[in-house]
């Protein structure tokens, strides 16, 4: 009996293979479960299918009906029986102690009748999306300040220095919109042939530079300057130059600054040296008269002790009251400028005639005009209205001017003194020679305080360099001005323009 009882070793079992079809399903769950969340749902709402990812995300949020409870499931269905496209809905949610925003897409389902069955749902991935979406809206925000505060504007072109790439700013330093600068040439900004080639040959170099100067015009045709520094750009994967790209400063208002600031420096030398030179003249003008004053004063005493009725003691006499005279005009002159300039000079105005104001001043300066040789003329038209002045001042202008004419006027030439109703209604009194002129670049220049055409050094005139300043102020001071056109060798003409406000 136990020899029929053989035991008999099973022979091994073959592996079963899957079939192709569960092939096919194994690796699209497996790609499914790889991908962003999905699912789907029917025509009633009801979730029939999801992928791992989807049922991943519903335990993070602690949903027990997974993410389409959060979704209006309903609306969307209705919306899709209307519109055969994708619908999207945002969806707020909180994960983790941090906001997020759920970006879901959904694609309609229709059965063999093409009727609406259900619904194809896609979420995007949070964590990979949201935050990626975060930081980039942070990098470019970090961008923009930056970029704000290092530079006006940014630019990339291409090769050929087409514009690519130019930002907003642009527009509010240069007034073009982005769009309308795509596509031109870089050096198309600059504002003359010679900045397009020297913008040329900088981009030729191709190597990276900074600061180079570019004089751009603007939408409106304004001339603005700018530091443009750039980089060349190279394709990572082949290498091939595929443009540059910089950054563009609006340095215009900075350099406008500093000129000013050097031509207010230079007004400040000039200015000093002025007063430096009114200084020297002032000690040669106050010690000739006061040595003219005392030397004679002394020779007046020593000739009348000793002759009483020798008849030069008159001449020394008159030459004291001149040197006297002429130091008392030119201390008078210096303490008038100073109180103008303290708002301290008040006007003592009345109504006057034209010839009846020239007259006293005109017979102030004969004697000296004949002693030079020089014919003194006057154009004086007896209609010409009364004007509303200051006696004083006013003819203290006119002998200013006619002392000028006259010492700057070499003999056998001719002094005029003349009065008109000017272009703007105002009264002019004029004062014309026929001497040596001031050349044009110090025209300006003599109007104002203790400034004289020719240096201390090697004057052939004497004076302070206050009679045409002294004048100009005591006809602002009226509301009037000084108007000055000269030639050199030719002659010079001054008016006094008195407004039409104080005529009569």
């Amino acid at each position: 009996m136990r020899d029929k009882l053989r035991l008999v070793k099973p022979e091994p079992v073959a592996p079963r293979q899957p079939t192709a079809e569960q092939i096919k399903q194994i690796f699209a769950q497996r790609l499914f479960d790889f991908a962003s969340p999905l699912y789907l749902v029917d025509r009633a709402g009801r979730l029939t299918w999801s992928n791992l990812p989807y049922r991943q995300l519903g335990e993070r949020l602690a949903l027990d009906d997974g993410l389409a409870a959060l979704l209006p499931v309903g609306a969307i269905l209705a919306e899709a029986e209307d519109r055969d496209r994708v619908i999207r809905r945002d969806v707020a949610v909180t994960l983790d102690g941090r906001n997020h925003v759920l970006h879901a897409h959904h694609v309609p389902l229709t059965d063999r009748t093409g009727k609406l069955s259900g619904l194809a749902g896609l979420v995007e991935p949070i964590d990979a999306f949201s935050g990626l979406s975060s930081e980039l809206t942070k990098a470019h925000e970090r961008f923009d300040d930056i970029v704000r505060l290092t530079s006006d504007w940014v630019w990339e072109t291409d090769p050929q220095l087409a514009i690519t790439l130019i930002s907003d700013r642009v527009t509010k330093v240069l007034g073009f919109l982005p769009q309308e600068l795509m596509g031109k040439k870089l050096s198309s900004l600059a504002d003359s042939e010679a900045a397009v080639i020297a913008m040329t040959q900088r981009f030729a170099g191709m190597a990276p530079f900074r600061d180079h100067r570019l004089e751009a015009l603007t939408k409106s045709g304004e001339v603005r300057l700018f530091l443009l520094s750039g980089v060349p750009t190279f394709s990572n994967e082949t290498g091939a130059h595929t443009g540059f790209r910089g950054t563009a400063n609006d340095i215009t208002d900075l350099v406008r600054r500093e000129h000013s600031l050097i031509l207010a420096k230079e007004s400040a030398e000039l200015a000093n040296r002025a007063k430096s030179d009114f200084l020297a003249n002032m000690s040669h003008e106050l010690r000739t008269p006061l040595n003219s004053i005392i030397g004679f004063a002394d020779l007046l005493t020593r000739q009348i002790a000793s002759a009483p009725d020798d008849g030069r003691a008159q001449e020394y006499a008159a030459d004291i009251q001149s040197s006297a005279s002429h130091l008392l005009a030119m201390i008078n002159d210096i303490l008038d400028l100073s109180k103008i300039e303290a708002g301290r000079l008040d006007l003592n105005e009345e109504e006057i005639s034209v010839p009846m104001l020239c007259e006293p001043a005109l017979r102030m300066i004969q004697d000296r005009a004949r002693d030079a040789e020089l014919t003194l003329a006057t154009d004086l038209p007896a209609d010409l209205p009364l004007v509303l002045v200051d006696h004083r001042l006013t003819r203290q202008i006119l002998v200013n001017l006619l002392s000028n004419a006259v010492k700057f006027t070499p003999a056998g030439g001719q002094v005029t003194l003349r009065a008109y109703r000017g272009q703007e209604d105002d009264l002019v009194i004029e004062v014309e020679d026929n001497g040596i002129g001031i050349p044009e670049k110090d025209v300006d220049r003599v109007l104002e305080p203790f400034v004289q055409v020719e240096s201390h050094h090697a004057r052939r005139y004497a004076g302070t360099g206050l009679g045409l300043a002294l004048s100009r102020r005591l006809a602002e001071l009226h509301g009037g001005r000084l108007s000055l056109v000269s030639q050199l060798d030719f002659g010079t003409k001054v008016g006094l323009h008195i407004p039409a406000t104080r005529i009569r």
